[in-house]
């Protein structure tokens, strides 16, 4: 065991110094994407400090070394095998290896014949045990099976090394060009980097598996509780480290170029500091003596600012102007679409959940049958909504039109029968709330569904036997108890709401139209970062719209908390 750790000693001294080396080539300009350079630059940064803390710390025997060593060596393992996997093209080549699939048609299909052929057997077996035949069976199931997958996967090495293209299957210059793809591969695991990739993975591999081994823990005195706690970890990193790279990282990157003008290809990269967020916030008020003053004659002819709306405060006409005067509109919609929306979703989803909570026969396929909205598609959804809401042929103006002739009492509206719900800037936020709540409140029954049963029957009964009829026993018992259920329920839906984008991007066209009444902070955010190509303001409005999120939900939070004490 001893030599064991001095070759580990050894190895976190060469690890340490290949970790500067990789510091200096990822520092090395335009070799990686920003983002990309500076993950790698933090991490070998820590792998240096890291590597020298184990080296010295292995002959004093630290626990606390052998839990770096093992963390470490883990995350440099999976950098590295990322790292060669990306030199050989592996991830450039997945397509060209899924094209080798349609050649291989019959093989699959073949495959799919030994799978069944082999189950069938074993169940032959199962029921006629010590059956020779039987036996013989399974063999020829796991052949076919086995072969049929040797040839798929053959079929798409060779397509990925060669680049082939499927209809060229029977083609002569299959073996060639197979040879072709696998001298490049060839050349390409002899590049210096890929086989120091290579090198230092099996190295991270071998010092992993040595401090892992039972008496190396005891020997740096692990206990049981460091052993579990330090699996647990292990087997929950795929996701720490998925979430870290997917979701934390590009977070945190998004509020480093917000403080920049940074544009989509990276061309303009200047520090503005923040520039962004005062741009987005900035307003500015003038008492004008008229209610049509127009912007450039309050604030100026070159003045950014441009109107946002007037009012009238104090006696006196106000022009309100907004350096993103778009921003403030979305930011207007959002609040008016919520107010609209969430009770849509929330209040029918509280009364189908009691009444789907009853004991009548049939229930069960009910729920489900509500539930199917929040399963299917908000994209293909949102396209079914636009055609029954089309001005001309949709089937909401078509009961329009039938509810007239049935009932002639009935004004007809204004624009006659073909009312444009997805073009009116008075209608369309209005719509739009009936598409959200339509594909929310199926989800949200599901979870006032299960807030009723952690009702107690007993209160129910008590109230009976006191004489409630259904509506108290709803009012004084239901609501209450589902106090708790309601306040996620508003929350969660508050949330989705405020991060409209795919219902207004499907139905309304352009985007956001008319004239803006339908645009939404995530809109206005999309049309910055990819319409204009300016990614460090629009990651500056999403911080500004996390903020709003985060502050709304912190006040609900403290609603909650404050009749939960009462």
């Amino acid at each position: 065991m001893d030599r064991q750790l001095s070759l580990v000693k050894v190895w976190h001294v060469v690890g340490a110094v290949a970790s500067v080396l990789c510091l200096m080539a990822t520092l090395r300009p335009d070799e990686l994407p920003a983002a990309v350079r500076i993950m790698l630059t933090a991490f070998f940064c820590v792998s240096v400090v890291a590597h020298l803390f184990v080296a010295l710390g292995i002959g004093s025997r630290k626990r606390s070394a052998r839990t770096i060593s093992i963390v470490v060596n883990y995350l440099l393992f999976v950098v590295m095998a990322a790292t060669f996997v990306h030199r050989i093209g592996a991830f450039t080549g997945l397509q060209s290896f899924s094209t080798g699939f349609a050649a291989a048609a019959p093989a699959i299909l073949a495959g799919a014949v030994g799978v069944l052929w082999w189950w069938t057997a074993s169940r032959i077996a199962e029921k006629v045990s010590g059956s020779q035949a039987a036996r013989s069976l399974q063999l020829v199931g796991r052949v076919v099976t086995l072969g049929a997958t040797a040839v798929i996967v053959g079929f798409g090495v060779i397509a990925w090394l060669g680049h082939l293209d499927p209809t060229d299957a029977a083609d002569a210059r299959w073996a060639g060009n197979a040879g072709r793809g696998l001298g490049e591969l060839g050349s390409r695991l002899v590049q210096p980097l890929t086989l120091g990739a290579a090198l230092l993975a099996v190295g991270a591999v071998f010092a992993l598996r040595t401090m892992s081994r039972p008496g190396v823990s005891l020997a740096f005195g692990a206990t049981g509780a460091n052993a579990e706690a330090l699996a647990g970890w292990l087997f929950v990193s795929p996701n720490v480290i998925g979430f870290a790279l997917f979701f934390v990282g590009p977070l945190l990157f998004s509020l480093v170029i917000s403080l920049y003008k940074w544009d989509t290809f990276g061309v303009q990269r200047e520090f503005n500091g923040l520039g962004n967020y005062i741009d987005i916030l900035s307003m500015r008020f003038a008492h004008t003596g008229k209610p049509n003053a127009f912007a450039a004659d309050v604030f100026g002819t070159n003045s950014p600012y441009l109107e946002l709306m007037h009012v009238d405060w104090f006696g006196g006409h106000w022009l309100i102007g907004a350096k993103d005067r778009e921003f403030w509109i979305s930011l207007r919609n959002i609040v008016l679409f919520m107010v609209m929306a969430v009770p849509l979703a929330v209040l029918p989803a509280l009364g189908l959940s009691t009444i789907l909570n009853s004991k009548l026969r049939g229930m069960k396929v009910f729920r489900s049958i509500f539930f199917v909205p929040s399963v299917a598609g908000v994209v293909s959804v949102s396209l079914i909504w636009r055609d029954l809401f089309n001005a001309t042929v949709g089937w909401v103006n078509y009961l329009q039109t039938r509810l007239w002739q049935i009932l002639p009492v009935l004004d007809p509206p204004a624009d006659g029968f073909q009312t444009q719900w997805f073009s009116d800037k008075g209608r369309v936020l209005m719509t739009l709330a009936i598409v959200f709540a339509w594909t929310n409140f199926g989800f949200n029954t599901v979870l006032y569904l299960a807030g009723h049963q952690g009702i107690s029957g007993e209160l129910y009964e008590a109230a009976e036997l006191d004489g409630a009829n259904a509506w108290q026993r709803f009012r004084r018992i239901t609501v209450p108890q589902l106090r708790s259920t309601t306040f996620y329920v508003v929350a969660t839906t508050t949330i989705l709401a405020m991060q409209l984008f795919d219902i207004v991007w499907v139905t309304t066209d352009p985007p956001g139209a008319p004239e803006n009444a339908s645009l939404t902070p995530v809109l206005h955010l999309y049309n910055k970062g990819f319409q204009e190509t300016k990614q460090g303001y629009a990651s500056a409005v999403a911080w500004v719209l996390f903020i709003l999120i985060f502050g709304l939900t912190l006040v609900q939070f403290r609603r909650q908390r404050a009749e939960a004490a009462l």
